[in-house]
């Protein structure tokens, strides 16, 4: 569904680079949203019912959209709709699982059984993406998001032997707001409170915030500078954004073997490293050419192992960080950060990049 929304959008109903940028906009700003608001709601209900609930939402939602397009009746309004939606589950279920994993799982073991989601999610993007294209040049937007809608049917089938944790309450929480609208305030900012009392929080969201804001940077300007300033041909480009999943698989593999040897800390200032030389290496390009693909692969894969590196101590953190009846709330403060990160960064990235060129862009995200 990801390559298949923007595919329906820019072939199907012609839109414009503004109605893209727009409907890249609202994805982020409606989960940037629904993570402060979902937070507490999650605490409270079963993790896995929130997911399961998740994915059948949003196996219905392409449905819906499967129809839509099917019938002639898809238009910009409804993909806008669509995709504030889908952000608003998915964050949904990605902050119940977290918080499953957490509750379920020993400190001990979390960067393993971390490393081992972040592997699985890394081979499946992969082979989505490789795939993608041939099944909607193949079978056309509708039977594609057809397709999306049986992978989430699939995933809500794989949660039925998934024990249920029992939901949590702050019992330590004695406010008593005075309105339904400071009750609405005082449970959206719960997160936000739990992150900046707590320094270790502080520090996560900082870095979670600016690996956001640099690969947005990065988002606004890289397909122009690899396709148009520097001209590679497409076919070469897709072979090389795919070993980014390469690199996802190698940073899973090492995070734990790292974790053990540096300490969380050590192994995450090792993975943003990775990751902010990952970055340097694409402006570096001067022309095309095998040095050229040879910056690149580097880009990919050692940029995307850092990061995936990073992103296993980070969740692990995350999870050992607060207790139990502030897990999700506690992780939709970071992410509502670096969901506002990416906003700033997609802004930036647009004008700098129409003022300054795209490598100037580039080497700000480094």
């Amino acid at each position: 569904s990801r390559l298949a929304i923007p595919w329906l959008a820019t072939l199907a109903l012609q839109a414009t680079p503004w109605q893209m940028a727009v409907l890249l906009l609202a994805d982020v700003a409606a989960a940037a949203v629904g993570a402060l608001l979902l937070g507490g709601w999650v605490d409270r209900c079963g993790k896995r019912a929130v997911m399961l609930g998740a994915d059948v939402a949003r196996a219905l939602l392409l449905l819906l959209l499967a129809g839509a397009a099917w019938w002639g009746l898809a238009s910009m309004t409804l993909l806008l709709v669509a995709s504030m939606a889908s952000g608003v589950l998915t964050v949904a279920f990605e902050l119940a699982r977290s918080a499953w994993v957490a509750q379920r799982v020993a400190p001990a073991d979390l960067p393993q059984r971390n490393a081992q989601l972040s592997v699985a999610g890394s081979v499946s993007e992969t082979l989505a993406f490789a795939l993608g294209g041939w099944l909607y040049q193949g079978l056309g937007a509708a039977l594609s998001l057809l397709v999306g809608a049986l992978s989430y049917a699939v995933s809500a089938l794989c949660l039925r032997g998934v024990p249920e944790v029992p939901a949590t309450a702050d019992r330590a929480d004695t406010y008593r707001p005075a309105s339904p609208w400071q009750a609405c305030w005082h449970e959206a900012t719960a997160g936000l409170r739990a992150v900046v009392s707590r320094p270790l929080l502080r520090g996560l969201a900082s870095v979670h915030a600016l690996l956001a804001l640099s690969m947005a940077l990065s988002g606004t300007s890289v397909m122009i500078f690899v396709s148009r300033d520097v001209a590679l041909p497409t076919g070469q480009l897709g072979m090389i954004f795919a070993m980014g999943g390469l690199g996802a698989v190698l940073g899973g593999v090492l995070a734990p073997r790292l974790g053990r040897r540096l300490g969380p800390g050590g192994a995450m200032v090792l993975g943003v490293a990775a990751f902010a030389l990952g970055a340097a290496c694409v402006p570096m390009v001067q022309g095309a050419g095998w040095a050229a693909v040879g910056w690149l692969l580097a880009q990919q894969i050692m940029g995307d192992a850092g990061h995936t590196v990073q992103d296993v101590f980070d969740r692990s953190l995350r999870q050992t960080a607060v207790p139990a009846s502030l897990l999700a709330r506690a992780d939709a403060g970071i992410r509502s950060a670096g969901h506002l990160a990416t906003l700033a960064g997609a802004l930036l990235g647009g004008a700098l990049g129409t003022l300054h060129g795209a490598r100037s862009v580039l080497w700000m995200a480094a």
